[in-house]
């Protein structure tokens, strides 16, 4: 008879911290080194700059990662434990794949996860510092998740209070999405007019 992983070692985990720190130096490696000029520099009018790219982030991070954390606080409490063997549900693992670059189709950003139409490119550095910090919250909740059982902390979708999801799907989807717009990121310095160093 074989025993369940280690919550500490679940595969799912293990996996999710490992996209993370490829996320981290993927992020590293396209921005480092940046001025404000390269970091606020649009390909086109209706295009986002870098710094409006990890807002977006940012603002779409902040209330997931919240989301997140109520749930597993309330799986502890309810004492929802397993054996570290979570699998993403069919709608969960079909819309994180769907967040994968290169983008199959595009889709508008939520009103709420949109940097200010019309307003000036937010100060770079500044977006970086709470990129890298969201990062390392990131990395707390995975770890946070634990001997959790994902499949029964469910989280409601910042956007729209109808669409719930387990905690797990919601992970997976955060860190499609950090992929997406790593990819986004690094089409706006291949292109023609982005500013040299």
């Amino acid at each position: 008879m074989t025993s369940a992983p280690s919550p500490a070692t679940a595969p799912h985990l293990e996996r999710w911290l490992e996209q993370l720190r490829a996320i981290r130096r993927e992020a590293a490696a396209l921005t480092e080194g940046l001025d404000e000029t390269q970091l606020a520099w649009r390909p086109g009018p209706e295009r986002w700059s870098i710094a409006e790219v990890v807002k977006h982030l940012n603002l779409s991070a902040r209330p997931y990662l919240d989301a997140i954390a109520h749930a597993l606080a309330r799986a502890r409490a309810r004492g929802h434990t397993d054996g570290g063997d979570w699998r993403p549900t069919l709608v969960g693992g079909l819309f994180a794949r769907s967040m994968e670059p290169p983008p199959r189709f595009r889709l508008p950003a939520p009103r709420i996860f949109r940097p200010a139409d019309g307003a000036p490119p937010p100060p770079g550095a500044r977006e970086l510092a709470t990129w890298r910090a969201i990062h390392l919250e990131m990395e707390e909740r995975i770890r946070e998740a634990a001997g959790l059982d994902l499949r029964r902390a469910r989280v409601v979708s910042p956007v729209t209070r109808w669409v719930r999801m387990n905690a797990g799907d919601a992970v997976a989807l955060l860190l499609a999405h950090e992929r997406r717009h790593l990819w986004q990121m690094g089409k706006i310095r291949e292109s023609a007019g982005f500013p040299a160093a």
